[in-house]
């Protein structure tokens, strides 16, 4: 009887606008990679946009914090006053069957999560310097300045993360598809190392 390899578990994490988004999602679409994706739950509103269980597993936080007592999320954080975490069961069950799994997840819920499973592939994203990190959030249009001045200050905190991860890959302005095919390569060589 043979066993089924177990799956691999990837996880992004990075500074505000630094562009996780579109490197997770581009590495989703690539079919070659089949990767599996586990929606998040959070407590943070929805935006214009977003759906119910694509985006993510809106709920509100009595719901939320009954995940937490009953031992049901993987991990889980508070992130701008709003609660973020990820589902246990579906991540356990596709490793189990050997699917391969990517999260977006910020440096607090990447540690647990590499407390819990040791063999996750941490990535992190970042710019070619803090300054440059500093200038792509206060370009946005998208947020207050207020929004802007906390998203600077969760980066400078997410920078002393960096050196707990596996890999860091710059995310050169205008060169996303160099960034996303960088993270391709780092997901393959661990698909193809066999287990020690």
């Amino acid at each position: 009887m043979t066993t089924t390899k177990a799956g691999k578990l990837f996880i992004i994490s990075g500074p505000s606008q630094i562009g996780k988004d579109s490197i997770v999602r581009a590495l989703w679409r690539d079919r070659t990679l089949k990767l599996t994706h586990v929606i998040t739950n959070t407590t943070r509103a929805k935006r214009p946009g977003e759906r119910q269980g694509v985006t993510y597993n809106f709920m509100n936080e009595k719901a939320f914090v009954s995940l937490i007592k009953r031992g049901k999320l993987l991990e889980w954080a508070t992130v701008r006053q709003a609660y973020f975490g990820t589902p246990k069961k579906p991540v356990e069950l596709a490793l189990k069957q050997g699917r391969n799994i990517i999260l977006q997840i910020d440096v607090q819920g990447a540690a647990q999560v590499k407390a819990k499973l040791p063999a996750t592939v941490l990535i992190f994203i970042s710019a070619e310097n803090a300054a440059e990190v500093k200038r792509r959030i206060f370009a946005s249009t998208k947020m207050t300045d207020t929004q802007k001045k906390n998203r600077w200050l969760e980066a400078q905190k997410e920078f002393k993360s960096m050196t707990k991860y596996n890999h860091v890959v710059i995310n050169h302005w205008g060169k996303l598809n160099q960034a996303i095919a960088e993270v391709k390569e780092i997901i393959c060589q661990h698909l193809q190392t066999p287990e020690p």
